[in-house]
């Protein structure tokens, strides 16, 4: 997380050697380094080497900042222009070129505290925008204002990752089932009904229009089902996928997955003629062609396939699966994948409860098989991780705690000791918020302790101080208490530098004591630069 405040700018280089200048770069939360150079090029690299670089031409040429929006797959663009460009880095595509758009051109944003977005103007307007609106979005969830509650996550698609959203797409899907079952009784105004909220949404229109369309064809799709007319049926229910929950759909796969198990065993024994008799029905039925073929024309291959699945030769899989990736398709892979990432997420639960030589014993057995290797290597890092936290938390040894909890941020965010820890932090800033509104900054130091030089936390801590400072000036110059006030001035500057809140008080001290403030020329003093002030930290 110091790759840049270490001004390392080699390793920089080493993971991006491209000759074309960078205009601007981030690191994200999740160990990710943004970088976007000149020609309006965005690269993403995995600094854990996990995953393989990415970039993309966005063509915006000599970008000035670049943001993460906190917690979230969302980056926020801007260069030099009136509008904020919105990143979707999971699906690595601009979501909305602009996203927020301003009279003038904008100078500088930055994130605050609260996760909201600070605008300043060219003209230096200063502009507080919310970003993440969870609260809002609940708030017209909970007053059943459907329509309203889409239109805020279409003009802020960021929330389409929010458990909020979540909780919307979820009550839809419930009503969409409940007018689906209506029309699967014939009750066609009772599924107008259902929907009614939903129907002027943009995003839903057509999938509502379909559901209706679809059922116009439902008896239909039962006459074929009783006459066995499964290549029509099939088809009939490929081009209007809601009768893909009826009942007759349901009892054709069900049909279908035993008809294709008995093939399996036939080609098991050698014996083609009866597994091709089996799925005949089935020849013309277009969804099924190629798990058909999977078993009929690759016979030598898909009976090595299969002998190797049911005895987890992991290298044997991997081989067959490369010269035939249509092999990933069948049942019976799908249910060994399936199993694995049960496996998987078991051990996911294991070690969010710390339980981590449970956990390691099922790594080991799953990367044997030599299969999602990704997400092993993830549960390894995951379980170091882990065992070093507990460690460090029965030596005493609290602020490597934090440390550890910062490096991999992604890494706890369901484990109890993480949770407690993270209580426990709060806590404290919650104490020094308060003395900090008193000027009181030997209180602060006294609750922080070692915490207070802890560098993953220092923008927080580094606030408080700042804050501490300037109401002791405040203080001060109200009991006319001018040296103090200027000494702490100086004082401010030399630890923190120049800022708004600076200038403020610094007019208000002019302005009151009738003095002019000696002040040579600005110099530039790096954000957390009183980490190392004696009159910090000592």
């Amino acid at each position: 997380m110091h790759l840049i405040h270490r001004g390392n700018y080699s390793i920089i280089k080493k993971l991006h050697p491209s000759s074309v200048t960078i205009a601007t770069l981030c690191l994200t939360d999740t160990n990710r380094l943004i970088i976007i150079d000149i020609d309006g090029e965005i690269f993403n690299y995995d600094l854990e080497g996990l995953e393989k670089p990415q970039s993309l031409l966005i063509h915006l040429k000599q970008t000035k900042q670049l943001l993460q929006i906190p917690k979230s797959n969302f980056l926020l663009i801007h260069a030099n222009q009136n509008f904020i460009t919105l990143f979707d880095l999971k699906n690595y595509k601009i979501l909305r070129h602009k996203y927020l758009t301003f009279p003038t051109n904008i100078s500088y944003m930055e994130i605050s505290r609260d996760g909201n977005l600070l605008i300043m103007l060219q003209n230096r307007e200063i502009l507080h925008i919310t970003l993440q609106n969870e609260q809002k979005l609940h708030s017209l969830i909970l007053h059943n204002m459907i329509e309203e509650a889409y239109d805020l996550v279409a003009n802020n698609p960021q929330l389409l990752e929010s458990k909020e959203y979540e909780r919307l797409e979820k009550i839809y899907k419930k009503e969409y089932i409940n007018a689906l079952h209506a029309l699967q009784c014939d009750d066609r105004k009772k599924a107008q009904k259902v929907l009614e909220n939903f129907s002027k949404i943009a995003s839903k229109k057509e999938d509502i229009q379909l559901l209706f369309r679809a059922y116009s064809y439902y008896e239909r799709l039962q006459t074929l089902f009783l006459q066995k007319s499964y290549a029509p049926a099939y088809a009939l229910c490929e081009k209007y996928p809601p009768l893909q929950y009826t009942k007759e759909y349901k009892s054709m796969e069900r049909e279908y997955k035993k008809i294709y198990a008995n093939a399996q065993k036939e080609i098991l024994l050698d014996n083609t003629t009866k597994a091709k008799e089996l799925l005949f029905p089935y020849f013309t039925v277009l969804s099924k062609k190629e798990s058909i073929e999977l078993i009929l024309k690759k016979n030598r291959d898909f009976l090595s396939f299969l002998k190797a699945l049911k005895e987890g030769k992991a290298q044997e899989i991997n081989k067959l699966l490369a010269e035939h990736q249509n092999f990933a398709q069948l049942p019976l892979y799908k249910a060994f994948i399936e199993k694995i990432d049960k496996e998987i997420q078991e051990t996911n639960s294991k070690l969010n409860r710390g339980a981590i030589e449970e956990a390691l014993k099922i790594i080991e057995e799953i990367k044997e098989r030599g299969v999602q290797k990704e997400k092993i290597h993830f549960l390894e890092k995951k379980a170091k991780a882990i065992e070093a936290l507990i460690q460090n938390y029965k030596k005493s040894q609290f602020k490597r705690c934090y440390e550890i909890l910062d490096a991999y941020p992604e890494i706890f965010l369901e484990l109890n000791l993480a949770k407690m820890l993270e209580k426990h932090w709060n806590k404290l800033m919650k104490k020094c918020e308060k003395y900090a509104l008193y000027g009181n900054i030997q209180g602060i130091k006294i609750t922080l302790k070692e915490f207070l030089t802890l560098k993953s936390r220092a923008k927080r801590v580094g606030d408080i101080l700042r804050v501490t400072f300037i109401v002791t000036i405040d203080d001060f110059i109200s009991k006319k208490k001018f040296k103090s006030a200027e000494n702490f001035i100086y004082s401010y500057i030399d630890i923190f530098g120049h800022d708004t809140n600076l200038q403020r008080v610094m007019h208000k001290y002019e302005k009151k004591s009738s003095k002019k403030l000696a002040l040579m020329q600005r110099k530039r003093v790096e954000r957390d630069a009183w980490l190392h002030n004696k009159l910090i930290v000592n």
